[in-house]
């Protein structure tokens, strides 16, 4: 089994399904994580390019998930710029692999980059993805106008929070916390003390 995640940022994975992922792989499968947003400039002066470098690798050597980053567009402050167009499809196109399941953000996500990665993979992967589900994320999900969640996979708390404690200029206790309690939710609704939860966005049907 492979399984492709395609996210924008560095710690999105982490947050939405790295539980998951994680579980899945215990089984066999191989997992490949692209992000769309590589790490450059940043707003908040607790982080910085290199901290989020380290981070990013902290966090995949432990997981052992396969990393792939696309060269993304930089405006001229070094801000990241993300967009929809020919040109970016064409270089994610060359990231993604065929597949058995993919997992993408979710297209109510509120911040632009989810949004713009959902409308750029999800075409690509409706021919290359047999299963495409889109991720039910923290904090992004307590605002999602529609409740369309139809899969919850029971995780192992412990590797999520290793895995999240990499990201200790972003992942906060607090933020920790707010994390847990909503994997908590996900496991109330599905039998398990912690779940991740998922809307099947598409299934290919012979």
């Amino acid at each position: 089994m492979k399984i492709v995640v395609v996210s924008a940022h560095p710690d999105d994975l982490e947050i939405a399904c790295s539980g998951t992922l994680k579980k899945y792989q215990e089984q066999g499968a191989d997992i490949i994580s692209v992000i769309t947003v590589k790490p450059s400039e940043e707003v908040n002066p607790e982080r910085n390019e290199d901290i989020v470098l380290e981070e990013l690798k902290n966090s995949y050597t432990l997981s052992g998930f396969e990393l792939r980053v696309l060269d993304t567009n930089l405006h001229p402050n070094g801000r990241p710029n993300l967009t929809c167009d020919n040109n970016t499809m064409d270089q994610l196109s060359e990231l993604i692999d065929s597949c058995d399941l993919a997992i993408i953000p979710n297209p109510q996500d509120f911040h632009q980059d989810h949004r713009t990665t959902y409308e750029l993979a999800f075409p690509l992967l409706q021919r290359r993805a047999k299963e495409v589900w889109c991720m039910e994320s923290w904090p992004y999900s307590y605002q999602y106008k529609e409740n369309t969640a139809n899969i919850y996979i029971g995780i192992d708390w412990q590797f999520k929070q290793n895995l999240l404690q990499c990201y200790n200029s972003y992942i906060t206790e607090d933020r920790l916390r707010q994390i847990r309690n909503l994997s908590r939710v996900y496991g109330d609704k599905s039998g398990n003390p912690d779940a991740e939860a998922f809307t099947l966005q598409y299934k290919y049907v012979r």
